[in-house]
């Protein structure tokens, strides 16, 4: 599987007064794409979150092809870029759903997150979102694996 998907419905509160999508949106739009990917297929990050891991976002960027409106059906896709010991940059593809099969790429993002410790220092990822991630990494640049690491609970 190269992509990971999921859709929403465009809703009022994502407009402006314009009554387009207002761009900010697609930032936060790639965060829910990425929560519910981790969501069905890593699950143990809320542990991992719990004992004071996290993922910070590096960078995030998106370019627009065309405005979207309310109640407009969207799909997002995800894909993997680049994969490295510490880090994930993914892809994102916007794509309105119209009439029968036709979609229309209205926007595409990028970013990249970075996993960091309880103390908020870069640290490698652990096996289990390796692993996740390399089943929609299709012709993404994959880092060697130097070896597993699993994150151990904070002390407390």
């Amino acid at each position: 599987m190269q992509y990971f998907e999921t859709r929403l419905t465009v809703g009022f509160s994502d407009t402006n007064v314009v009554g387009n999508v207002y761009f900010a949106n697609y930032f936060l739009w790639q965060g829910k794409c990425r929560e519910e990917f981790l969501r069905l297929h890593a699950p143990q990050v809320l542990k991992d979150f719990r004992a004071g891991f996290g993922m910070i976002t590096k960078e995030s960027s998106c370019v627009f092809h065309h405005e979207t409106f309310a109640f407009e059906e969207i799909l997002i896709r995800m894909k993997l870029e680049r994969l490295t010991r510490t880090a994930i940059s993914m892809q994102f593809d916007f794509f309105r759903i119209e009439t029968g099969p036709i979609r229309t790429l209205v926007a595409e993002g990028r970013q990249t997150t970075m996993w960091v410790n309880p103390q908020h220092n870069v640290a490698m990822l652990p096996e289990y979102l390796r692993a996740a991630v390399l089943r929609f990494a299709g012709d993404a640049v994959v880092a060697p694996d130097a070896g597993a690491f699993q994150p151990q609970p904070a002390s407390t």
